[in-house]
């Protein structure tokens, strides 16, 4: 037989049920009227001695213009609708309800509002809240957080270079199936999840060396933790959630907290230094290619200037070139170009041009021109 067959009872063994159930009822409920009867016929003997009405007989005679039958029949009808309104139930937001059926589990789960169920002793309906998030604590006892079992106790771990932790977290949890978490856990849910992440703790501090815990590893652990816990937690169908969780403490054991505090001193300085050199290496790198770019743009442009430069000069010589192999004026070219480059050669000197037809030149005129006020 399969697990749905063992759920839920079959139909027809249901209805036929009920159809028992109901013609019981109005078997009882017919014969109610002869009993009422029968009872104030009792009662009437008894007070008849005194020869006085009695109240059953006021009684009785208030109602004897009742039809006894339409009477029981309309009580019957009466009971049947208020029995049948009580399978009316509501679900609240944030709640998640299961039925039970005869004892047997239905596979859906009812979620908030207004829903409709066999009534009572047919179905049983159990309501859970599955938004409230709870709370585990775990190596500690919180003075805010009663517990109702059993508190929790200090753990030491052994990690995975032989060292000796304390471990302190908190956890906060949740129910994600109803149906899961009222009927395959038996135990506290909260002693549940605290054993699942203490499992999760052992299994990891155990991978793991007491540097990497106690510095740059602890993010990464409490996310691994997690995932660990919450594997775990889904292996028993414990329909709850791990929602977050968070170390609040890992230190070493009380005679090397000092020593231990040391390295990790040393290791933060470490961290630090680094990030400093990687600071004045972003800093400084930058700089220094923008001024290599920078010499290397000016020295392209003097490149270009220069170029240029030599080929108009090269262009404005070949032009004179071809004047003066052209012309017959040839001593006048040269003689021009003498005065340009020796006026290029000596730019600061005091330069007289003389024509000597006889080949002598007058000195005192050189005299004069450096000493005028001898004149």
């Amino acid at each position: 037989m399969s697990e749905g067959n063992q759920l839920q009872p079959p139909k027809k063994d249901l209805k036929k049920l009920l159809s028992s159930l109901i013609q019981i009822i109005k078997d009882k409920l017919q014969n109610l009227p002869v009993i009422i009867k029968s009872l104030f016929n009792s009662i009437k003997q008894k007070y008849n001695e005194n020869d006085r009405i009695s109240v059953i007989e006021d009684i009785t005679k208030a109602f004897q213009h009742i039809n006894p039958k339409k009477a029981a029949q309309a009580l019957l009808l009466g009971f049947l609708l208020i029995y049948v309104l009580t399978g009316i139930y509501i679900v609240n937001p944030g709640e998640q309800a299961v039925i039970k059926r005869f004892g047997s589990i239905l596979d859906k789960s009812i979620y908030e509002g207004i829903h409709y169920r066999l009534p009572w002793p047919i179905d049983k309906v159990e309501k859970v809240n599955i938004a409230e998030v709870r709370r585990a604590d775990v190596g500690v006892s919180l003075p805010d957080h009663i517990h109702k079992d059993d508190p929790p106790q200090n753990i030491q771990l052994l990690t995975g270079d032989e060292n000796i932790i304390s471990t302190e977290a908190i956890v906060h949890y949740k129910i994600k199936d109803a149906t899961n978490y009222l009927y395959s856990v038996n135990s506290n849910d909260e002693q549940l999840v605290r054993t699942s992440v203490e499992a999760a703790l052992v299994y990891l501090t155990a991978s793991m060396g007491v540097d990497d815990i106690l510095t740059s590893g602890k993010v990464n652990a409490q996310s691994m933790v997690m995932k660990q816990a919450q594997s775990i937690l889904d292996s028993y169908n414990s329909g709850l959630q791990v929602t977050n969780f968070n170390i609040k403490a890992i230190v070493p054991p009380t005679e090397v907290a000092n020593a231990f505090r040391d390295v990790t001193t040393a290791k933060e300085d470490k961290e630090k230094q680094i990030n400093q050199a990687k600071g004045y290496y972003n800093s400084l790198i930058p700089e220094a290619r923008g001024k290599a770019n920078e010499q290397i743009t000016k020295a392209a442009s003097y490149r270009a200037e220069v170029i240029n430069k030599s080929k108009g000069d090269a262009q404005k010589f070949e032009a004179m070139l071809g004047e003066y192999q052209n012309t017959s004026s040839q001593d006048t070219t040269k003689y021009r170009l003498f005065l340009d480059t020796m006026e290029k050669v000596l730019p600061k000197a005091k330069k007289f041009i003389v024509n000597p037809t006889d080949g002598k030149i007058n000195l005192r005129l050189f005299d004069q021109a450096n000493n005028p006020a001898s004149n």
